[in-house]
């Protein structure tokens, strides 16, 4: 093998040496800081209030829909934005009954006629 692969490789395993020793030095110190501080724990503060609160009113059974619903608004919104609804129900082209441009119509009865 070329002597600088071998280099590469170990210089690789000695980083990784390096970096488990690091590892291991900080967790231990973190369990002796842990061990350290057992004794000073004090209790926590009592919470003055129990459950969730009294909500009378709200969405009820239905809650679930709303952030459904809210989701069709804005993807409602965003195609409005991008894709540009205010055509109506019938599209872009409203050129008559057939929904033909006229310049089209035109096109089409010169390449029916006879020459």
């Amino acid at each position: 093998m070329n002597e600088k692969f071998v280099r590469f490789i170990l210089s690789g395993l000695l980083v990784l040496v390096i970096a488990f020793g690091v590892g291991v030095y900080a967790y231990n110190a973190g369990i002796a800081q842990g061990v350290i501080d057992s004794g000073k724990l004090t209790a926590p503060v009592p919470n003055p209030y129990f459950g969730f609160g009294y909500h009378p009113f709200g969405f009820g059974a239905f809650g679930c829909f709303a952030p459904l619903l809210f989701l069709f608004l804005i993807f409602g919104l965003m195609r409005l934005v991008f894709f540009r609804g205010h055509y109506g129900w019938r599209g872009r082209m409203m050129h008559g009954e057939k929904d033909v441009p006229p310049m089209f119509e035109e096109w089409h009865k010169r390449a029916h006629e006879t020459k």
